[in-house]
């Protein structure tokens, strides 16, 4: 066998067969490792052929999935979710160019974390080996395992752009996550009370809630463990990233959101999404050229500039937001047909939002009559 597909489930009825149905014609088996479902979860999984375990739930995600790990067959690992699905796309041509690999031990597959948003590269896929295994109870990773191995073995880890994974976990009602995952990020801080990542993770689970304000303390408290650290780590940028998205979202877009706005820029420069907060902020506070500058920069951006860049951000950045905030600079600074074109193009990618065919006919008008 070439490949094997090698998920954790627990109540995930509703994703499952959908996802399960994504891996047709790529893999030659799917293992399922259950962890108490009480749903129609494990006879989805029996209904399409999969190897199906039941494994006790302990707190502890590597657990689970390393005894999906120890179930597979096959000579090359994809690590799948339920409420993931492999996107459309020539599946003969991944297999093969597996099957003609020698000194590759892994694969960085583009992986969409929401819908509309740009692609990243991530560690799901991998050669099947004793000593390839995943650590650490919640947020587990197998790059620690993957990288000592290639490393010892001099085994290459390259970006293998054949297939393509959308997350689909952050649609729809979220309070069930908030249930599971609130305790367990909690737990977790406590055994590793300097990683922001888990700061992010529980703020983002108190938002999809509704518990707005919460999800702003958690966040400023991420944002005091990286300020006080002294080194910056990717994934503070999280920290600073949802907590400015957030307050622009409520339309908090006082000074101390331009401060915050600036001390993140200066850690993250070129961040895109740091990108157009700043340009919002400079627009609203009088400043419409600097924010031109920004805006005309983010809707030059195309998906490749992005997808090595291990972040993954929200399409509109580069779409309907950065179009119709350029339009409202140009706008400003008198370039009436300018800004016709860039409201026309937010409107293109977003025909729903009124307020952008209303933005468009206004600088149309202006710029057939000057006078106005």
């Amino acid at each position: 066998m070439l490949l094997t597909a090698a998920l954790i489930v627990r109540d995930e009825a509703d994703h499952l067969e959908s996802c399960l149905r994504s891996l047709d014609g790529l893999v030659d088996e799917i293992v399922v490792v259950d962890t108490g479902s009480v749903d129609a979860t494990v006879s989805i999984a029996e209904r399409h052929g999969a190897v199906v375990a039941r494994e006790q739930w302990r707190d502890d995600y590597s657990l689970a999935r390393n005894r999906s790990l120890d179930l597979a067959r096959a000579e090359w690992i994809l690590y799948i979710d339920a409420d993931e699905q492999i996107c459309p796309g020539d599946h003969r041509a991944a297999r093969d160019a597996l099957a003609r690999e020698t000194d590759r031990l892994a694969g960085l597959i583009p992986f969409v974390p929401k819908v509309g948003w740009t692609p990243y590269r991530e560690f799901r896929l991998w050669r099947n080996r004793d000593d390839i295994r995943f650590q650490g109870a919640m947020h587990e990773s197998i790059v620690p395992a993957v990288t000592r191995v290639a490393e010892r073995d001099g085994l290459s880890v390259e970006p293998f752009d054949l297939l393509t994974i959308q997350h689909f976990g952050y649609e729809g009602d979220q309070r069930a996550k908030r249930a599971r995952d609130e305790p367990m990020l909690l737990a977790e801080i406590e055994r590793s009370p300097d990683r922001t990542y888990l700061y992010d993770h529980l703020a983002r689970v108190y938002e999809a809630s509704g518990d707005s304000e919460r999800a702003i303390a958690t966040w400023w408290r991420g944002l005091d463990i990286a300020r006080g650290r002294g080194s910056r780590h990717p994934d503070d940028r999280l920290v600073y990233i949802d907590l400015i998205f957030h307050l622009l979202g409520r339309g908090d877009i006082g000074d101390e959101f331009g401060a915050l706005v600036s001390e993140a820029l200066e850690a993250f420069p070129r961040m895109p999404s740091l990108e157009l907060a700043a340009a919002r902020y400079e627009f609203v506070t009088g400043r419409p050229v600097e924010a031109l500058v920004r805006t005309t920069w983010l809707v030059s951006l195309r998906q490749d500039d992005l997808i090595g860049t291990g972040s993954s951000y929200d399409g509109r950045v580069f779409g309907e937001w950065g179009w119709d905030l350029r339009g409202l600079c140009e706008f400003a600074l008198g370039d009436h047909a300018a800004a016709a074109e860039s409201f026309r193009r937010a409107e293109a990618a977003n025909p729903d939002i009124e307020v952008y065919g209303v933005r468009r006919r206004l600088a149309e008008a202006s710029a057939a009559d000057p006078a106005r």
